[in-house]
């Protein structure tokens, strides 16, 4: 089952097709700690010319330090990013571009500014419990997530109370459990293999990892 991503930017989850390109960002290194460029991202076939407009004038370059790849200017630090366009999960183009300090910045503010928050779909609820994060759904579906102290967080999918799947969270497991629910949701019920979408809404999702 091919992995189930959610768009950076109008934020409808999708699956990888060999007829339509999608795109990919990853954020290699990066000058100002606070830029809002995301470590990994996706960008689905609809919204991919949005970012490609931006970024389609900026000058491929590998190593560090150098000219920005946006501004063109000599910077003594700059940010590197990794754009990608894939065909399934084929990539078929990509680039990688330094950024200075500055347009770090005016991209990581343009990304934000396309940023779609997730939203619990109706179908689920926020059932409040100690230590944890619960999301439930009317016919027996539950995702827990564990407490922002648990040393080792993790988000896990239990049908009628029986554990299906468990999941590494790359910190925050509740905007982690929030995440594995609206992507599920996406393709349920499509199949009726609950633990291979599962799987695949964990292999789509780059802050979730280590399915067992």
């Amino acid at each position: 089952m091919q992995p189930v991503r959610r768009c950076h930017c109008c934020g409808t989850h999708f699956r990888p097709s060999t007829a339509r390109r999608h795109g990919r960002l990853r954020r290699l290194h990066r000058v100002d700690p606070d830029a809002a460029v995301p470590a990994t991202a996706f960008v689905c076939a609809d919204c991919r010319p949005e970012v490609v407009e931006l970024t389609r004038h900026w000058s491929v370059t590998e190593p560090l330090g150098g000219a920005c790849g946006f501004c063109d200017r000599a910077a003594a630090e700059t940010g590197l990013v990794d754009l990608a366009s894939l065909v399934g999960d084929r990539v078929v183009s990509r680039g990688a571009y330094l950024l200075c300090r500055g347009c770090e910045d005016v991209f990581g503010t343009f990304l934000a500014d396309l940023h779609e928050g997730v939203d619990l779909p109706p179908a689920w609820r926020h059932r409040p419990a100690p230590s944890k994060t619960v999301f439930e759904r009317g016919d027996g579906l539950r995702v827990e997530a564990t407490g922002p102290a648990d040393p080792s967080p993790r988000v896990r999918l239990f049908v009628d109370s029986e554990p299906l799947l468990s999941a590494r969270a790359d910190a925050v497991p509740r905007e982690r459990a929030r995440e594995f629910v609206a992507a599920f949701e996406a393709f349920y019920p499509e199949t009726e293999d609950l633990r291979r979408l599962g799987e695949a809404v964990v292999a789509g999702n780059p802050r979730l990892g280590d399915p067992d």
